[in-house]
């Protein structure tokens, strides 16, 4: 997908329709991206996924057209009743046509109410047979019912979506698709009580989107918290954070809609792998037999006693013609499978940690890696096929959980030319393209960046940053005021609260030059009635990363800042294709 043009936040919308319609004759490798022959005959085809907000057992799953089911316009062309663990098969009656394909799943009770988009009928009748290894929504989850919620919130039609406008959803609704996707599985799980005047998770989640992007001053995070009432405030803090860093989610907020076949995305060689693990402090949750009750309202999320801080990985690895990925040394520290731009890894930290992992691997933009060591071709391919990537590098996105106790982890990384050199400074060419409503005057070079909060411990604080790169990193300071609205410097927990820090600079090192960090960044949360909240701790940044993770020793916390589209976190998933 092309770059779209700025979009200001207090629009709350997407790219208009017709340009990113046009856009997606050439864009994204999304679910509709085949440029196969339209032929109307329908045709079978399997597909195989799972009901996941926790397992929802026995739901009732229909694959309709055009729109989901109930929608005006819908049309089956597949049911199934998903088994106790939530896996169901459908066998599908899809027309070889461009019309929109959604999964949709119901519990059995009715109360909750999944669905999700997967691209156009074409396309996945010409993939055949599919898994949610090779298609992440078939997952349907709570992610994607909160991607398509804020779609229509945002002015979107369901016979008008495409991949090109899904690509553009996740990319410039990130953080707030995460907020809803929280409010909806803490009603799903029991965590919190959904309002009596829905009918459904979905109903719900429709309206809370609708009232969160109605004005500039609005936010899916703060009409989910009004929604479900103080109470439910801490659940959704952590909830946003337990998401990002789940395996079987994390996928979805990049790649949902994404057909994961043939060639790996990244090209055979060896590579430097320069990464941050940060755990969230949380394990995850136990598999719940049945949906809860509307009425529901369980305790906080469990915690675990103890979270590390980040770990810094840093290792050589090895990418064969088929996309299996291992230690360059043979030590196995890191072991993996990359299928499309969809990568699966797992990784010993060395401190007695072993993460599965999952997300997205995408190409940086052009001149965010200089120079390099070619990476070294496996014997099955010729070196030229390898020395035309020295200065391409991939950033990697993903989500996963400890072998041993389950703790959700966030991994954020890249897969770089040994002894090439991150062009830190070349972002600010790209500074023009997006500044999420956030306004840093008129310097050049400079962009700016809206900073949502995630976890127990800054949920919910926004900050507003102006972004300057530098050679060594990225400054970053505080937002002026007068932007579009009272959408960042903010607390969406806690109307008329004011969130601003301390401007600080996020340095790289010679041996991770891609991870940056700053030792100490301080951010202060003021009341209306005076009182403050002082937060101190790191702040750790690695090259194409959604997010920004936040340590802090007192108390022991790793959050996340997520961010929407922005010049810094554009991967695309291949040389053709923009970010999704």
């Amino acid at each position: 997908m092309q770059p779209s043009q700025p979009r200001s936040r207090s629009t709350r919308k997407l790219l208009p329709i017709a340009a990113a319609l046009a856009l997606s004759l050439s864009a994204c490798g999304g679910g509709g991206g085949g440029t196969a022959q339209i032929n109307p005959v329908a045709a079978n085809t399997t597909l195989k996924g799972a009901v996941i907000d926790a397992p929802i057992a026995n739901a009732a799953v229909t694959f309709t057209t055009v729109a989901p089911m109930g929608q005006p316009g819908s049309v089956v062309v597949g049911t199934a009743t998903a088994d106790a663990s939530g896996n169901y098969t459908v066998q599908a009656t899809l027309p070889n046509t461009s019309v929109p394909l959604f999964a949709n799943a119901t519990s059995p009770d009715g109360q909750v109410v999944l669905t999700a988009y997967l691209g156009t009928s074409s396309a996945v009748l010409a993939a055949g047979s599919l898994t949610s290894a090779n298609l992440p929504n078939l997952v349907i989850s709570q992610v994607t019912t909160a991607a398509l919620a804020v779609y229509i919130a945002s002015g979107g039609s369901y016979a008008n979506l495409t991949p090109a406008l899904y690509a553009a959803l996740l990319s410039q609704h990130h953080d707030d698709i995460l907020a809803l996707s929280a409010a909806i599985k803490a009603v799903a799980d029991g965590y919190c009580a959904r309002p009596a005047h829905y009918h459904d998770t979905e109903d719900m989640a429709h309206d809370i989107a609708k009232q969160g992007l109605s004005n500039n001053a609005a936010s899916a995070l703060n009409s989910a918290s009004t929604t479900l009432g103080p109470s439910c405030d801490g659940n959704l803090k952590s909830l946003m954070q337990y998401i990002s860093s789940d395996e079987r989610w994390a996928p979805e907020l990049d790649l949902g809609d994404v057909l994961e076949q043939g060639a790996p995305a990244v090209a055979p060689g060896t590579y430097s792998l320069q990464g941050v693990l940060a755990q969230s402090g949380m394990s995850a949750l136990p598999m719940l037999p049945t949906p809860p009750a509307s009425t529901a309202s369980a305790a906080s999320i469990p915690t675990q006693t103890r979270t590390l801080p980040p770990g810094i990985l840093n290792t050589l690895v090895s990418v064969d013609a088929n996309g299996n990925l291992s230690s360059a040394d043979g030590s196995g520290t890191v072991t993996g499978v990359i299928v499309g731009n969809l990568m699966t890894l797992t990784v010993n930290d060395g401190q007695g940690n072993t993460y599965v992992l999952a997300g997205k691997a995408g190409l940086l933009p052009s001149g965010f890696v200089v120079g390099g060591t070619a990476p070294a071709p496996s014997p099955s391919v010729p070196a030229s096929s390898a020395s035309s990537t020295a200065s391409v590098g991939y950033g990697l996105r993903m989500g996963g959980r400890t072998q041993s106790g389950g703790v959700l982890t966030r991994f954020d990384a890249v897969l770089v030319p040994q002894n090439s050199e991150p062009g830190w400074a070349q972002i600010a060419q790209y500074s023009s393209q997006r500044s999420d409503g956030v306004n840093c005057g008129s310097n050049s070079g400079m962009f700016g960046v809206r900073l949502m909060g995630t976890g127990a411990t800054v949920g919910g604080l926004v900050l507003g940053a102006c972004v300057m790169p530098q050679t060594a990193g990225l400054d970053l300071s505080q937002a002026l005021s007068s932007g579009n609205g009272h959408n960042y410097s903010d607390d969406d927990f806690k109307p008329g609260a004011s969130v601003g820090f301390s401007n600080f600079s996020l340095n790289n090192t010679i041996t991770t030059p891609y991870i940056l960090n700053a030792p100490s960044v301080t951010i202060t949360q003021s009341n209306p009635s005076g009182k403050s909240n002082t937060f101190t701790g790191q702040m750790y940044y690695v090259m194409g990363a959604k997010d920004m993770i936040y340590s802090t020793a007192a108390p022991a916390s790793n959050g996340l800042f997520v961010m929407n589209e922005n010049p810094l976190d554009t991967l695309q998933e291949n040389p053709a294709h923009q970010d999704h």
